[in-house]
């Protein structure tokens, strides 16, 4: 089975090195910068929860200042879109290159509406629907640390495929350890990891903290406002959430999970990297203010991540 990573940053490299392990599965991983033009030349190590060397000649890495070689093209059999929100248009016309004829795709990135672009781009019927919270995060070009372990969540979208066509990608990612269950709700699949990363991302951002610090009383209060905001906005467009007391435990077992993640927001912010403030509690405020919930919270982190770091 030959999968392809593509946007390997944190995440996808937490996912390259873990699939890299698996027997049977041949790796393309996709990335670019430093930390992709430094995997390129001396292979990725995986630090953290467990440590593994990826060389590069176990695998394959291609640069995107490079460009993907031709000879891929039409051989990939799932693609993982791993890379920022801004990317996901991108990564599926990528996508869309390597697959073969059978081929699907999921997409890894934080915030709503990337589902869509991937069903605009490549079809409903090879797309679906994914969520993690494992915790990573990279010390430096090459290098990705596993700073907690989660869950991966594939799920099925309208038209989409179903847990069958999943079946090979889910057995590979449960020998690679990263916990791969099926929900046969792709939507809900995806609001509910929106709820967490706004209640999470840009409270530790602002205040300079690994995950496990907003388990403390003030701070945990406050994400979980920020995150009922947001449910009650999901709730209005019909997703089927867990109730209030079943996404506050959700929300602790995160945070206690990866409580030693520095959390992606936090990561671009000093980076000098523009953050997805915008896929994640601006797109709230916009959903609430159309269907006329106040989501002051959520606006107010807005603002205040935005103007910590314009866009």
């Amino acid at each position: 089975m030959r999968i392809a990573v593509l946007g390997a940053g944190s995440l996808g490299s937490l996912y390259a090195a873990l699939l890299s392990r698996v027997d049977g599965v041949e790796l393309l991983i996709h990335g670019q910068g430093p930390h992709g033009a430094h995997m390129t030349a001396h292979g990725l190590q995986l630090e953290g929860e467990e440590t593994h060397f990826v060389s590069n000649s176990e695998v394959f890495f291609s640069l995107e200042e490079v460009g993907l070689p031709e000879p891929s093209f039409g051989t990939i059999d799932f693609a993982l879109l791993t890379g920022k929100a801004g990317q996901t248009a991108s990564l599926a016309q990528l996508a869309h290159r390597l697959l073969n004829e059978n081929g699907m795709a999921l997409c890894l990135s934080n915030g709503l509406g990337h589902a869509e672009q991937c069903i605009e781009i490549l079809g409903p019927q090879r797309v679906f629907a994914a969520t993690s919270t494992h915790g990573a995060w990279r010390p430096s070009a090459g290098v990705v640390n596993w700073a907690g372990k989660g869950q991966t969540v594939l799920g099925s979208l309208p038209g989409g495929p179903g847990e069958t066509e999943a079946k090979p990608l889910l057995d590979a990612l449960s020998s690679a350890g990263l916990e791969p269950v099926w929900s046969s709700d792709g939507f809900a699949t995806i609001w509910k990891k929106v709820l967490l990363n706004i209640a999470i991302n840009p409270l530790a951002a602002l205040a300079g903290v690994e995950n496990g610090a907003l388990l403390e009383s003030d701070l945990f209060s406050s994400a979980f406002s920020t995150m009922l905001e947001g449910a009650a906005v999901a709730r209005t467009e019909r997703v089927n959430l867990p109730d209030d007391a079943e996404l506050e435990l959700l929300l602790r077992q995160v945070l206690t999970a990866t409580a030693s993640n520095i959390c992606s927001m936090l990561q671009d912010i000093r980076a000098g990297r523009s953050t997805e403030i915008a896929v994640l509690n601006q797109a709230i405020t916009a959903r609430g203010e159309r269907a006329g919930i106040a989501t002051p919270l959520n606006q107010m982190l807005t603002s205040m991540i935005k103007a910590l770091h314009p866009q």
